[in-house]
């Protein structure tokens, strides 16, 4: 059980890029995109979504795989200014260059929604 908790906390520090920039860094070149995630401290809805979603194993299975996961905070980071949102939680899905927004969802969402939207912006990514 200690290894399994242990695996997770390693796997969970690679998904989160530590800024925009950093995000973009490192989707360039990639299939992967970059989702990013507008939160602000102490955001019960951000909480909640971390808890019922985003730490969830399938989820953070597809971020790894497909996503480079960034999460920036309105009051304390660097926004982009395309990205520029006061509602939290909203997530943005870009192209892996970071300047064309795909699809976005504002607000909380049910973990199945949430995992739908993950699958099927990656699947029309190149079709936009």
């Amino acid at each position: 059980m200690k290894n399994i908790l242990f695996i997770l906390l390693v796997t969970s520090l690679f998904l989160y890029a530590e800024n925009f920039e950093k995000a973009v860094e490192k989707a360039r070149g990639t299939d992967k995109l970059i989702l990013v995630e507008l939160e602000m401290q102490f955001c019960p809805y951000c909480i909640r979504m971390e808890k019922s979603v985003l730490s969830k194993l399938d989820i953070k299975e597809i971020l790894e795989n497909k996503y480079i996961f960034v999460k920036l905070d309105i009051h304390t980071d660097e926004i982009p200014e395309h990205l520029k949102s006061r509602v939290t939680p909203t997530f943005y899905f870009l192209s892996n260059d970071g300047e064309k927004i795909l699809d976005e969802i504002i607000g909380i969402t049910k973990k199945s929604d949430f995992k739908f939207y993950l699958e099927e912006t990656y699947k029309k990514r190149y079709n936009n």
